[in-house]
């Protein structure tokens, strides 16, 4: 009797065998007929299965019928497995690392180069639809994918790092970049971007020291030359932010903005001449800049206040007092075309709309007085 069992427990076993072959089989034809509902019906069993559980050809199948599955246009059969690429990436892993003789060898990794590509394009649909943070997901598993057969995709990397950067994923973004530095990706605005990083988390130093490695690796590169200006100017640098815009202005001599900053800059360090010549460079380049409008009518807002400040300290019969306030009110006439330029570019600004009620109010001009305070009164 103890033989019969045996002999029982046998046959089962060899019967349980062959069935888990025999499903296994069923799956390969039904990949082969595009019964893909079938076909992944058949193959799961067979994974768990001690007979069939350590065949490389158990996860090659697999991961075919995984695959086909993701890419497959009709809506019903994605639905059969919404990870399904995860899965194939998993099978062709699993089939390599079992298949000693590397009989599915070149095919797995000519899958997984399919698979990776295919996490990629996902990747750049998220970003299309500002889902950064899936992008992420989809760059980051591109990348995975392509080191498990020994590549590696920095354009995968570098995108996973701008979306990450985008989802304000700063850790990731960091980390990403930071690699694609040390691959050498050829993308000089990765150091930009990881500066502005660094420095929304308040380490300056690393954000100088970024954007230095860029200016030695790309000295022509204007935009790590704005960069450094920014920071220079961030930290209280103005000669070397000045240094810079001026190396700038010779490289673009027709970009209002530097033009502006220049402005900007000088202003800072009191160079009011210089400050007023940049300014109305801008402004030439670029008529409807509000900024460098705004600030060049500002900066003789304010030449007009330092006059009126030391007029107001003569007595009242000295003679330079009229000559003093007819200079300023003339100063005065200089920054309206200015900042009624600002005002027509953004009639909400507060701070233009009280600048304008001041010189109107100081010139007598009460009609265009009354308008502005009505309109002071509507904000």
């Amino acid at each position: 009797m103890k033989k019969l069992i045996a002999v029982f427990i046998l046959l089962f076993a060899i019967g349980s065998a062959f069935g888990q072959k025999a499903l296994r089989t069923d799956a390969y034809n039904y990949l082969r007929k595009g019964q893909l509902d079938k076909a992944i019906k058949s193959i799961e069993p067979t994974i768990s299965d001690p007979s069939t559980m350590n065949d490389p050809k158990t996860w090659f199948y697999r991961g075919n019928i995984m695959l086909q599955i993701h890419m497959s246009p009709d809506a019903a059969v994605k639905s059969l497995d919404p990870d399904a690429l995860s899965k194939a990436y998993d099978s062709y892993k699993k089939t390599i690392e079992l298949d000693s003789k590397k009989e599915y060898y070149i095919e797995s990794v000519q899958n997984l180069a399919v698979i990776s590509e295919q996490a990629y394009n996902s990747g750049v649909e998220e970003f299309k639809n500002a889902d950064y943070n899936k992008a992420l997901e989809y760059f980051e598993k591109a990348a995975e994918v392509s080191s498990s057969f020994g590549n590696v995709d920095t354009l995968a990397l570098f995108n996973a790092g701008l979306s990450a950067e985008n989802a304000n994923n700063n850790p990731k973004a960091i980390e990403h970049y930071t690699k694609v530095i040390d691959l050498n990706y050829p993308q000089p605005l990765i150091y930009s971007s990881l500066a502005n990083i660094y420095l929304a988390e308040k380490d300056t130093a690393k954000a100088f020291d970024i954007v230095a490695q860029g200016r030695q690796k790309y000295p022509e590169e204007f935009a790590l030359l704005i960069a450094e200006t920014n920071l220079h100017l961030g930290a209280g640098q103005t000669e070397l932010a000045m240094a810079n815009l001026q190396e700038a202005v010779k490289t673009d001599p027709l970009n209002p903005t530097i033009h502006y900053a220049v402005g900007a800059s000088y202003d800072q360090m009191g160079n009011k001449a210089e400050a007023e010549k940049a300014y109305i460079k801008a402004v030439e380049l670029k008529p409807d800049y509000f900024e460098a409008n705004y600030n060049l009518g500002a900066l003789y807002v304010n030449q007009a206040a330092e006059i009126i400040t030391e007029a107001n300290k003569l007595k009242l019969n000295d003679p330079n007092y009229e000559v003093m306030k007819k200079e300023a009110d003339a100063i005065l006439q200089k920054s309206l075309p200015h900042l009624e330029t600002a005002s027509s570019l953004d009639a909400k600004d507060r701070s233009t709309l009280l600048a304008l009620k001041e010189i109107y109010t100081r010139l007598s001009m009460y009609e265009k007085l009354k308008d502005v305070n009505a309109r002071l009164e509507e904000l």
